[in-house]
């Protein structure tokens, strides 16, 4: 009985350990599912938050939107802006997704917690918290990385004062993250400047919230199928090692171990069914942004300015290799069961029990990917095509622009 409670705890601890950095950035924003029944009072609060982010984000991205096709200005102002707008436009459509999926991400939540509850043996359970740890901390970085990067150059660029004349008289502002259609609303003035000051940052953070949450979702589930598809690789070693074993048993273990890769596989295909859309925005917004970023760090003369883009891009660059990174290693990860079939000493086994690992090495050669809207797998091929997508669209620009 006590061992049981142990179990339980330590089941409850890991769980907890494995999902806590995702909990923390998405449940603020309505976008963490729930896992128990909720009120009446949590299910308004949660749509009062999700109709909040909505409106900070879209009273961000519309103004930015009409001042760039219709605002009376140069080109330099307008493709200063583009690259904002597309950087909380990503944030929106994120969000979008991330809510449009919540039956999924619940599931494949559900099952995180099933499989931590399942773990017999401590050699297992190291196996899960070894990649368990591996996903909290792409996670962090993930949120390091965009809230000290894109998240302190929009507040950095604010804080700095920039003055502007009307007539005879000086007048100072902060300059908004993403800029606004003037024939909406002139925010040069106070307070109006320092009211869309202040929302356009919480906007912002929100954004860096939703690309944190995706990314580490991403990340956490990623590594969890490969910790159980790790977990199917030792129990072949324990179904090989055991000598002078009757073919019952042989058997049933083996039954065990088919069963344990196949929950494993769908889990997989769950990640893919969360990720696909996620990682179409992920994939097209980045190239666009890293595009951009291209284009601001060979026309700004500002030093300082030029420092924060290049932290900016860093931040950037990193957000999809992860996103290209869990593709990879789940893909290898699938692909090294059967390889791990292959290799074992099948010979040492019964005669029916050798015969049904063809099942396992049959299934194993048909590898779920993770894609970007279910047409171009997540791959560090596919990174290394994104950079030099960026490269081809940051020629054009410069040819048009400059």
């Amino acid at each position: 009985m006590l061992d049981s409670s142990r179990d339980t705890l330590n089941a409850t601890r890991d769980y907890e350990y494995s999902i806590q950095v995702n909990r923390w950035f998405l449940t603020p924003m309505g976008a963490w599912p729930r896992v128990t029944e909720t009120s009446r009072a949590q299910q308004l609060l949660a749509k009062l938050l999700r109709l909040t982010c909505h409106s900070l984000m879209i009273s961000s991205i519309v103004p930015c939107i009409l001042f760039i096709l219709f605002e009376d200005t140069s080109l330099e102002e307008r493709m200063k802006s583009i690259g904002p707008m597309s950087h909380f436009l990503m944030g929106e459509l994120n969000y979008c997704c991330l809510l449009a999926k919540a039956n999924d991400i619940l599931y494949c939540v559900e099952q995180v917690k099933q499989d931590w509850r399942n773990v017999k043996k401590p050699v297992h359970r190291d196996l899960m918290l070894k990649n368990a740890k591996l996903g909290r901390s792409i996670a962090c970085i993930a949120a390091f990385c965009m809230h000290t990067g894109v998240g302190s150059d929009e507040i950095v660029t604010g804080l700095r004062m920039s003055t502007f004349y009307v007539g005879n008289e000086s007048y100072s502002m902060y300059p908004l993250p993403c800029t606004f259609y003037t024939k909406l609303m002139d925010t040069r003035f106070s307070p109006t400047n320092e009211i869309m000051f202040v929302l356009q940052c919480l906007s912002g953070f929100i954004v860096n919230s939703v690309t944190v949450g995706a990314c580490g979702l991403g990340a956490v589930l990623a590594m969890h199928a490969c910790g159980q598809l790790n977990v199917v690789m030792s129990k072949l070693d324990d179904l090989v090692d055991a000598k002078g074993q009757e073919e019952r048993v042989a058997q049933r273990k083996l039954g065990f171990i088919v069963e344990h890769h196949l929950r494993t596989l769908s889990f997989i295909r769950n990640i893919e069914n969360v990720m696909n859309l996620i990682c179409l925005v992920e994939l097209v917004g980045c190239t666009l942004n890293m595009c951009m970023l291209e284009y601001y760090l060979l026309t700004e003369k500002s030093k300082e300015k030029l420092a924060s883009y290049v932290i900016v891009y860093v931040s950037m660059t990193f957000n999809i290799f992860i996103f290209c990174y869990i593709g990879e290693t789940l893909t290898e990860q699938c692909t090294k069961v059967g390889e791990k079939v292959y290799m074992t000493e099948w010979y040492r086994l019964p005669h029916k029990t050798a015969l049904g690992l063809v099942m396992i090495i049959s299934r194993s050669s048909m590898v779920i990917k993770i894609t970007a809207g279910k047409f171009l797998q997540m791959s560090v091929a596919t990174f290394g095509d994104v950079f030099k997508a960026s490269f081809a669209y940051f020629n054009m620009i410069r040819t048009v622009a400059m």
